[in-house]
């Protein structure tokens, strides 16, 4: 493993939560960070397709691609989904 020089502000940082106690070692807050680096990563991509699920329903309503709501309308959806995931 590398030996990594992360200067100041963040080696005293990270000597804080040594310190603490939340951590006992350098090598344990870099792979939390990283942890939750990748987590944010995941989360981006979530967003992401969030977005673009949006991009396509509003698409949909500009094309007129719509039903109108009616009392039934969310149980036939559901129905509907229900039938295609078996």
């Amino acid at each position: 493993m590398p030996n990594i020089d992360l200067g100041d502000p963040y080696e005293a940082y990270v000597k804080g939560l040594i310190h603490t106690g939340l951590y006992s070692t350098y090598a344990e807050v870099v792979k939390d960070a990283l942890r939750l680096h990748m987590n944010n990563d995941t989360h981006s991509k979530r967003i992401a397709t969030i977005n673009a699920t949006l991009a396509e329903g509003e698409a949909d309503i500009k094309a007129g691609r719509v039903k109108p709501y009616s009392p039934g309308l969310i149980d036939q959806l559901t129905d509907e989904v229900l039938r295609e995931n078996g």
